[in-house]
């Protein structure tokens, strides 16, 4: 086998990979219904306002 080829493999695998997952990441969602929306938009909030942490010291 060319070692060329070897060099190679990995760049054409991953990207073949990314560009299946991307299709399938962007792919047509049906509808959601609105409790669930708004379940999320509460959850998403509520996440936000969570005070935050104090950084670490280094020890």
């Amino acid at each position: 086998m060319p070692a060329w080829l070897l060099w190679f493999s990995p760049i054409i695998v991953l990207t073949s990979l990314a560009v299946l997952w991307t299709s399938w990441a962007a792919r047509p969602r049906g509808p959601v219904k609105a409790s669930t929306s708004v379940e999320a938009h509460e959850r998403f909030r509520a996440a936000l306002s969570q005070p935050i942490p104090a950084p670490r010291t280094r020890r």
